[in-house]
C-alpha cells in the first residue's frame, strides 16, 4: 500500500518560533521572520534543501513554473 501523504498530514503554522526540529535538522534563520505577517514564514535556501530527499510531492494547487515566469529545471 502506499504511504500516506505528507502534504495531508501537514498542518499550518502559528508561531514559527514554538516549532520544534528533529535533531539534526537546523531551524530556518529567525532574522527572516521579523515583522512578517502572521501565518506568513521565509526560508532560507539551506533549511529548504535539507528537505530536498524526502518532500517530492507537490500540492494540487501549486501553479506550473512557466505561470510565473520561471523555467523547469528537471
Amino acid at each position: 500500500p502506499a504511504c500516506p501523504s505528507v502534504l495531508a498530514t501537514a498542518r499550518y503554522i502559528e508561531d514559527i518560533n514554538c516549532i520544534t526540529y528533529p535533531e539534526g535538522i537546523k531551524c530556518p534563520k529567525a532574522e527572516l521572520n521579523i515583522n512578517t505577517q502572521k501565518g506568513k514564514f521565509r526560508y532560507d535556501r539551506d533549511f529548504l534543501l535539507q528537505f530536498m530527499n524526502i518532500c517530492k510531492e507537490k500540492p494540487d494547487n501549486l501553479l506550473p513554473l512557466e505561470n510565473i515566469g520561471l523555467e523547469r529545471r528537471d
